[in-house]
């Protein structure tokens, strides 16, 4: 048994780090959204596209995109 510790922060190592970096850059950053509504249309439209390209991992799964309100 061989154990490999990470730093505290290790977005080099963590996948969820670089799905949110793009997000921010492509959805939140400069991007001026008046109503919540609008930031949530942006983000359905970002997850859907994204969730469109298929993935080789099965640990990545597709987001359940409907709206519960």
């Amino acid at each position: 048994l061989v154990l490999h510790f990470l730093p505290p922060y290790c977005p080099q190592g963590n996948r969820i780090e670089r799905v949110w970096l793009d997000l921010h850059a492509n959805v939140t950053r400069n991007h001026r959204c008046r109503t919540m509504d609008q930031l949530m249309v942006r983000m359905h439209a970002y997850l859907s596209a994204r969730n469109a390209q298929r993935s080789a991992s099965p640990s990545l799964r597709r987001v359940d995109l409907r709206r519960t309100s």
